[in-house]
C-alpha cells in the first residue's frame, strides 16, 4: 500500500507540474447580439498552451526543434502585425510524432501548430463563447511522412483456385522469426513505390487536375486543396459553407523529391520480389496446412486438397514470372525499358495463372486502375549528417472554412495568404 500511495503522490505531482502554465482562458464578457465574429480575439504563444506538450529527444534534438518552432511562431505573429483578431481564440503548440526514414536516413518529424476555437454568442446570456473544438487550423510540420507501398502490380494478395483458399503475402520481407527486422532495415524494394495517388492521399481531391498538382508537391510549387465540405465542383451561393484544407511542400529548389520507376528498374525488382513471394507462398501454405490439424470434415478435406495442389502448382507459375520477366530485360529495346512503369494494380483475388500474362503489361499514361510507380529521390533525400532534427521537407497546412458564420477564418486565411513569409520557411530547408 505505501508503494501504491508514493507512485499516485509522484503521478499527482508529475501532472501539476505539467500543468502549471497552462492557463484556461477565460471566456470574453463583451456583449454580443446573435453573432460573436467582431468580438476582440485571444491569441496565445506556446508558453499557453490549451493542453500543453512535450518535445521528446535529446537536449541537443530538443534545442534545434525548440529554435525552429519558435522561428515559425515568430513568422506567424509577424505575418499579423497590421491585423485585427476577432471572432477567435487562436492557440499555439508545439509536438514532437516521433522519426520518418526517408530511405536510409533518419528524421525527426515534429511541428507547429496554430488551433482556431470560434467564438460563439450565447442565446441568453449575450456574450461570446469559447467553442471546445477547433476546425481552423495552421501547421507546419517538419520531415512529414511521405507514404510508401503503391500497388507494384501482381504482388501481395492473391488466390491459386478459384473459391479456394487466398494467400496474403506481405511483401516486404521473408516471413519468419526476422520479418520485422528486415521490413524496418531492408525492405524489397517494390515495397518501396509511391504513386501519385498515394503521395496526394487526403491532400488534393482536384481529380480533373491530379498530375499537376501531383507535380506541385513533388518540386515544391504551388499548392492542393482538398474539400473537406462544401464540393471543390459544386456552384457556392453567398450563404453556403466551404471548408477546406490547403497544402504546401517546401522543399529544396530544383531537386524533385521523387523520380519515376523505369519500366526495367520495375522488372528488376520484381525479381527480387519473386524470391520473397516464393518463401512466403511456402510459409503460408504450410501454415494454412498445419492450421487444419486433424480436422477431418469435408470441408477441411477439400480446403488440404486444394492447399496439396497449390503447393504443386506454385513452383510453375514461379519459373514462369521469372522467365518472362528475364525474357523482357533481354529482348526489349532501350527507348522501352527506359519509359516509366505505369502498372495495373487491380489486385483484388487476382488469379496467379493471370498474373503471369499480365507481366510486362504497361501503360503510357496513368488512368482508370493504373498506377505511375515513383521512389524516393536519393539526389533530394542526401544525409543529414546525423542531425535528426535538420528539416529535408516540411508540409504547410491551413484548414480554413468560408461562410456566413465563420468570417474570422476566412479573414485569418486571408491575411496569412498575403502576409506570411513562405521564403523564410525554404532559407530553413537550404
Amino acid at each position: 500500500m505505501k508503494y501504491i500511495l508514493i507512485v499516485s503522490i509522484m503521478l499527482l505531482g508529475n501532472m501539476a507540474a505539467f500543468s502549471q502554465g497552462i492557463k484556461k482562458i477565460a471566456n470574453p464578457l463583451t456583449p454580443c447580439n446573435g453573432t460573436a465574429d467582431d468580438v476582440a480575439g485571444i491569441y496565445t504563444d506556446h508558453n499557453n498552451t490549451k493542453y500543453g506538450f512535450s518535445l521528446k529527444g535529446t537536449s541537443a534534438e530538443k534545442t534545434t526543434m525548440m529554435k525552429n518552432l519558435v522561428a515559425i511562431e515568430k513568422l506567424e505573429e509577424a505575418s499579423r502585425n497590421n491585423f485585427r483578431l476577432t471572432g477567435c481564440a487562436a492557440r499555439v503548440s508545439f509536438a514532437r510524432m516521433g522519426n520518418n526514414n526517408y530511405g536510409k536516413n533518419v528524421c525527426a518529424t515534429y511541428g507547429y501548430d496554430l488551433s482556431v476555437y470560434k467564438f460563439v454568442c450565447h442565446v441568453t446570456e449575450h456574450t461570446p463563447k469559447i467553442v471546445d473544438e477547433y476546425r481552423t487550423v495552421f501547421r507546419v510540420n517538419m520531415n512529414p511522412y511521405i507514404p510508401t507501398g503503391a500497388k507494384a502490380g501482381g504482388t501481395g494478395e492473391f488466390y491459386m483456385k478459384y473459391g479456394n483458399p487466398v494467400y496474403e503475402l506481405p511483401i516486404e520481407a521473408k516471413s519468419g522469426t526476422n520479418f520485422e527486422k528486415e521490413k524496418s532495415n531492408n525492405p524489397s524494394r517494390v515495397s518501396q513505390y509511391i504513386s501519385e495517388a498515394l503521395l496526394l492521399g487526403s491532400r488534393s481531391d482536384a481529380y480533373k487536375n491530379f498530375h499537376d498538382d501531383f507535380l506541385k508537391l513533388n518540386n515544391g510549387n504551388g499548392y492542393v486543396e482538398h474539400w473537406e465540405m462544401g464540393g471543390r465542383y459544386d456552384n457556392h451561393g453567398p450563404n453556403s459553407y466551404q471548408w477546406i484544407d490547403r497544402r504546401y511542400f517546401i522543399t529544396k529548389p530544383g531537386v524533385p523529391l521523387l523520380i519515376p520507376v523505369s519500366r526495367k528498374q520495375y522488372l528488376g525488382d520484381m525479381l527480387e520480389y519473386f524470391e520473397i513471394e516464393k518463401a512466403n507462398f511456402e510459409y503460408a501454405n504450410a501454415e494454412k496446412i498445419k492450421n487444419l490439424g486433424n480436422n477431418t470434415s469435408e470441408s477441411a478435406k477439400r480446403t488440404l486438397a486444394a492447399l496439396e495442389a497449390d503447393k504443386l502448382a506454385y513452383p510453375r507459375i514461379y519459373e514462369a514470372k521469372k522467365a518472362k520477366v528475364n525474357e523482357l530485360l533481354a529482348k526489349q529495346k532501350p527507348e522501352w525499358l527506359q519509359k516509366q512503369a505505369v502498372v495495373d494494380n487491380n489486385n483484388w483475388l487476382k488469379d496467379a495463372n493471370d498474373r503471369v500474362a499480365a507481366l510486362g503489361k504497361f501503360y503510357d499514361a496513368e488512368g482508370e486502375k493504373t498506377s505511375a510507380l515513383y521512389v524516393l529521390n536519393p539526389a533530394y533525400f542526401i544525409s543529414n549528417n546525423g542531425q535528426s532534427t535538420k528539416p529535408l521537407l516540411m508540409e504547410v497546412q491551413f484548414r480554413y472554412e468560408i461562410g456566413k458564420e465563420t468570417g474570422f477564418s476566412t479573414r485569418l486565411f486571408n491575411n496569412w495568404e498575403q502576409h506570411f513569409d513562405m521564403n523564410a520557411l525554404r532559407k530553413m530547408i537550404e
